[in-house]
């Protein structure tokens, strides 16, 4: 089973929508690096039933991207807010006032 490492984005956006069980499967599993195997023998549950555990809150969470794109909005402001910043360190070099403000905007959006 491959990790699509965006799938962690998905998690932190959509993490609470999910049961505890299916958050902290998919927490060990993409924030922890823990196998399958390994989350089996922390829960007490099959390395099957990891897997389909994992395979059914990741379909969630894809389900819930496609309805909500929150994740999507996320990576489209967070390029445009790059560009910014570079944009401001160019035109900005006196007070920094622009790269302040940029700065300002990523705390609001990524806390």
């Amino acid at each position: 089973m491959a990790k699509n490492l965006d799938n962690t984005v998905l998690l932190d956006i959509y993490g609470a929508m999910l049961t505890e069980k299916q958050y902290e499967t998919l927490n060990a599993y993409y924030n922890e690096d823990l196998s399958l195997a390994e989350i089996a023998e922390n829960t007490g549950i099959t390395r099957q039933g990891v897997h389909k555990s994992i395979t059914c809150a990741e379909d969630y969470l894809f389900r819930m991207e496609k309805a909500l794109g929150c994740a999507k909005r996320y990576r489209d402001i967070s390029a445009v807010l790059n560009d910014m910043q570079k944009l401001a360190e160019r035109i900005d070099r006196a007070d920094g006032e622009l790269t302040a403000l940029i700065e300002k905007i990523r705390n609001i959006i990524y806390s």
